[in-house]
């Protein structure tokens, strides 16, 4: 096993420590986005039913394993239900990220591998994810710990990643696949003496299996019952998030492709894609080192598996989706500069400039015509204090919140997202019958038809903004 730089020995605690202080500092804040059901509703129905049944109602069964809710509320059982209790429960999952990183990193570069956990935990689809009582983290801890057992030859690792990974969602599942391929991708591309190709192929697919035994299981066995006991597996008809997951055409196929190619150069990752064209470009040779190849691989094995739903389907283009697709290609990259001919000279401004480069996608916010990942960058934290400063002054003016029209994710019971309690909560907008109408850029589901409305036949009766967020209260008096 390659031995840890001096470099990493002093920048692991530092990043660990980091990583503590910001569950301190995001104990606090309220479930947000798809965590609102993902998280808080789902752990509220184990919390209040006390396990009685194993399988979510259909109003809130995404379709999902259900074991991350389950977990949370064992953990709102055991040490009360509160946010911070929630964000508390995340500890391992995180530190469990930060930490795998660095043997990652290590083993695509010994000297450079320090770099690698800089980068990813730059990247803004993780970090904004990281900040949230979120099952994305689980999925990319599990993806972590199997990639690190698979590199460093730990069956334990790897059967455990793959377990959490199967556990966690349905995208998990994929996730195992990739996890396998790249395992196959790695034992065949080891020398082998057996003369007949075919024999030695099989015997390196049945050597590999045993770490995935228990996670395939698991995965057969929740699809198997699931589908028995409700008949159906990912969503249903009557279900809110059907829609996402309605077929599409042609022309949606090549706007999902256009969305793809966005995606993937989203906030910061066009400096990644920018930097392996460079490689390319003065550096070509740097693909034929096994370890950029590998790397390679792997991006290229993330790529086929994780992108066909997003292409198929409606509504499954969020950045969290393609997490362990990101963090492939940033890993291609990284390798691919580390293990070029360049000198030191050359590789440190070009790794600073793409820390950079990343840094700065938590600052790009599109106009509000444009719909964003909002849970995927740290652009997003402001809004908390302003939809507090929002609730407190509409209960001042004695405005229900019910009466109020607003956008997900702020549609229903306060409850679920900040456990305070509140049952009360915003309703579905709808201009044609609502007196109030609360609209913030975080919320995509303002059509530019009732953003024209509201800017010229509403009021604003209150306005609040910080940084990028806004977040207006429009009155129609």
């Amino acid at each position: 096993m390659v031995r840890p730089t001096r470099t990493e020995k002093w920048l692991r605690p530092v990043l660990l420590a980091a990583a503590v202080l910001g569950i301190v500092y995001s104990s606090p804040l309220p479930f947000f986005w798809d965590t609102i059901q993902l998280g808080s509703k789902h752990a509220h129905h184990y919390y209040h039913t006390g396990f009685a049944q194993f399988l979510l109602p259909d109003a809130i069964d995404s379709g999902h394993p259900p074991f991350f809710g389950m977990y949370l509320a064992a953990a709102w059982m055991l040490f009360g239900k509160s946010l911070a209790v929630s964000h508390w429960a995340m500890l391992p999952f995180v530190l469990g990220v930060v930490g795998l990183l660095f043997p990652v990193g290590r083993y695509f570069a010994e000297d450079w591998g320090w770099v690698f956990p800089l980068l990813a935990l730059a990247l803004p689809p993780l970090s904004g994810q990281m900040v949230l009582v979120s099952p994305d983290v689980v999925l990319v801890f599990g993806f972590l710990l199997g990639l690190y057992g698979l590199l460093y030859r730990k069956g334990w690792a790897l059967a455990l990643g793959a377990l959490l990974l199967a556990a966690i969602s349905t995208r998990g599942m994929m996730t195992v696949v990739i996890l396998f391929l790249f395992d196959l991708y790695l034992r065949l591309s080891l020398p082998n003496r057996e003369e007949n190709k075919l024999i030695a192929y099989l015997k390196e697919m049945l050597g590999a299996l045993p770490p995935y035994i228990l996670s395939g299981l698991l995965a057969l066995a929740f699809l198997l019952y699931h589908y028995l006991e409700k008949g159906w597996v990912g969503y249903h008809a009557g279900s809110e998030w059907a829609p996402s997951f309605a077929r599409v055409g042609l022309r949606g196929l090549l706007k999902n492709g256009l969305v793809l190619g966005w995606r993937l150069a989203d906030y910061g990752m066009v400096f990644s894609w920018v930097a392996l064209w460079l490689v390319i470009w003065r550096k070509p040779t740097t693909f034929r080192h096994p370890k950029v190849h590998s790397a390679l691989w792997l991006a290229g094995i993330s790529l086929v598996l994780l992108t066909p739903t997003f292409l198929l389907y409606s509504g499954l283009q969020q950045h969290r989706y393609l997490l362990p697709l990101l963090l492939s290609v940033l890993l291609l990259t990284f390798t691919a500069i580390a293990q070029s001919s360049w000198s030191h000279t050359w590789k440190a401004p070009l790794f600073a400039l793409l820390f950079t480069g990343l840094i700065t996608g938590h600052f790009w916010v599109y106009p509000d015509h444009v719909a964003q990942s909002w849970d995927t960058t740290l652009a997003h934290l402001p809004y908390y204090r302003l939809k507090s400063r929002m609730i407190a002054y509409l209960d001042e003016q004695g405005i229900p919140l019910e009466t109020v029209g607003a956008a997900f994710p702020e549609i229903g019971p306060q409850y679920y997202k900040d456990l305070s309690g509140r049952t009360s909560g915003f309703a579905p907008k709808d201009l044609s019958k609502q007196r109030y109408i609360l609209y913030s850029n975080v919320m995509n589901d303002f059509s530019d038809g009732e953003l024209e409305r509201l800017r010229e036949e509403w009021t604003v009766v209150k306005p609040f903004e910080s940084g990028s967020i806004k977040l207006i209260l429009f009155g129609k008096l």
